[in-house]
This record gives C-alpha cells, sequence and structure tokens, in this order.
C-alpha cells in the first residue's frame, strides 16, 4: 500500500497518507523535499483503508497530512483531523473552496469532462448537459460504473443547480451506454477511441496523462480524442477538488503547516496545472489556467446531496 515506507527518524520529516496515487503527486514531493529540507515519507492508498487505519491508530497515529481525490472523502471524517491554524495563504482561494472551521482546504480542480472522436460529424457534440436527454445520445456513451464517487460528485453538483433540466439525463441510466461499465476513466477513453462509443465521460486530466504516458498505444489512442466543458443552464461548469487536511494527532504539525501552505504558493499551483494537468485554485491564476467558468459554490453543496445523487444513479 505504500509507496515509501515511513522511518521515524530525528532528522526534519513529514508523514503523508495520500488517497491520490504517487505519480500524481510525485512532482510537488520532490519540489518540497527540495525547497524545505524536510524529508517526505508516503503510504498511498484506498481512501478507506488509510481513514481506517488512522481511526484504530488513535493517538499513536504518525500521520501528519492527508491528501484526497475528492473533498467528500474528507469532510465526512473531521473527527480525524485538526484545524489548521496557519491560514494566510488561504486569502487567495475562495471560501467555496476550504472549510468554514478550517479543518480543510482545497489544493485543486478538475472536472468530469466530456470526449469524442476528433473530426466525427456523426454526432452533434452537446454544449449543456441538458441536452443528454434528447434521444440521439442514448446507446452512445462510455463511462464508468455510475455508482463510482466520480459519477457521483458530478450528479450531486447539477443537482445544486435546482434546475432538473441540468439532472433529468441521469435519470436514463443505462440507456445511455454504448456497452457496459467497466474499468476505470482511461478505459473509458481507450473504449472511444476504438469505436465503442462516440461519447466518453472522464476526469479531464486522464486524457492529458494518456497523452503524455511512455505507453504508446495509449499516445496514439489519446491523440483521436478531443475534449469538451459541459455547462449546467446557467452558463457554469461542474467541478470538484482535491483536498488536504492535518491529522487530529500529527506529530510534526508545524511541518504539516508549512507544506499546506506550500501548495497553495504560486510556484506549487502552477505544477499542478502544467504537469498533473490540475486546475489551480488560486484565485489570481483561474482566469488564465481554467478554460470555463467554475461553479465554485457547488463543491460544498454538493457534499449535502450526495445521498440524494447516489438514489439517482442507483436507479
Amino acid at each position: 500500500m505504500g509507496q515509501i515506507t515511513i522511518a521515524y527518524a530525528q532528522s526534519p520529516q513529514i508523514n503523508i497518507y495520500s488517497f491520490r496515487k504517487y505519480e500524481l503527486i510525485k512532482p510537488v514531493l520532490e519540489r518540497f523535499e527540495a525547497n524545505s529540507g524536510i524529508k517526505v515519507n508516503l503510504v498511498n492508498g484506498k481512501s478507506h483503508h488509510l481513514l481506517t487505519r488512522l481511526q484504530q491508530d488513535g493517538a499513536q497515529s504518525q500521520a501528519d497530512v492527508i491528501l484526497s481525490s475528492d473533498l467528500a472523502q474528507l469532510h465526512s471524517h473531521k473527527s480525524l483531523l485538526q484545524k489548521i491554524t496557519n491560514q494566510s495563504a488561504w486569502q487567495n482561494v475562495s471560501s467555496y473552496l476550504f472549510d468554514e472551521d478550517g479543518y480543510w482546504v482545497s489544493i485543486s480542480m478538475r472536472t468530469r469532462a466530456l470526449f469524442s472522436l476528433q473530426n466525427n460529424n456523426n454526432v452533434k457534440f452537446p454544449r449543456y448537459f441538458s441536452q443528454l436527454s434528447a434521444p440521439q445520445y442514448q446507446g452512445q456513451f462510455c463511462i464508468r460504473d455510475w455508482q463510482h464517487s466520480y459519477n457521483a460528485i458530478l450528479s450531486a453538483a447539477l443537482l445544486t443547480t435546482g434546475n432538473t433540466k441540468d439532472s433529468d439525463w441521469l435519470k436514463l441510466g443505462n440507456k445511455l451506454l454504448a456497452k457496459r461499465p467497466s474499468g476505470g476513466d482511461r478505459d473509458q477513453l481507450r473504449a472511444l477511441a476504438q469505436n465503442r462509443c462516440s461519447l466518453a465521460f472522464a476526469n479531464h486530466y486522464y486524457w492529458h496523462m494518456m497523452k503524455r504516458t511512455d505507453n504508446k498505444r495509449d499516445q496514439m489512442l489519446a491523440q483521436k480524442l478531443q475534449i469538451h466543458f459541459l455547462k449546467t443552464e446557467d452558463g457554469l461548469t461542474p467541478v470538484s477538488t482535491t483536498t488536504a487536511a492535518i491529522a487530529k494527532y500529527s506529530p510534526n504539525k508545524g511541518n504539516a503547516e508549512r507544506f499546506i501552505a506550500f501548495l497553495l504558493t504560486e510556484e506549487v499551483q502552477k505544477i499542478y496545472a502544467k504537469s498533473l494537468h490540475e486546475f489551480p485554485v488560486l484565485k489570481d491564476m483561474m482566469t488564465s489556467h481554467v478554460p470555463f467558468k467554475p461553479n465554485l459554490k457547488a463543491v460544498k453543496q454538493g457534499l449535502e446531496l450526495l445521498p440524494q445523487a447516489s438514489q439517482l444513479l442507483a436507479r
């Protein structure tokens, strides 16, 4: 489960539990070590495994920082966290993107984009989610399991608008599918490139990762695709965020505070944008780095609607 075995030495260090794959955050961790002289010890794993471990270890836990792949993983586990006292860098972050009590802060944004084949004139591409209810899109999609958190978070964000046009297409469920859901987001993009469907949903950064991978086949498949950012009826695009928090019994809280502040510097936000292909959360970087108008308000609002979204996707 761990990419780096935790070693408790006397030298400055920080112990990170990450729900994200090592390859997705490696550039940031390496830059922090080089800039700070603080050794990073990483344990990488599924969110439920690491949260269970954190709870079982209690006051004996050596975890300092928790990095999530989406906000929902941390928001309901505040009892395992402590307030972040150094919030100086948060002034350049929208209040919609951090916890009002200081338990977590967003460090990057992503969106669930729609993909199509290059130069495919057989499918009229939609611009709004509401258009997906049209009969012409039934039987056209590749998408991973409807119940996956990525789909649930998108659905919850659509419900926050209060406009049923934005979410009615979800009621069609499997009628939209060209094939049975299987695999992850990259599998949907591969299937699209192989003409097994006409449209595919995937988190936008997976496509960029495929274009830059050492896997020549994935590079070739990714070049066949194009990306589209759909809007809700109010002209906004739903987003989700990765987040950072400090574990309740962090033995290196000072270093943890320093690390989270580092994540919110312009230097690191550019790494997220250029190397990790995610969108920055700093207000003064959004205009130049986010190619749509993000619905920031729905990031926290959507958490309350996740149960309703899950019921909708279960139909």
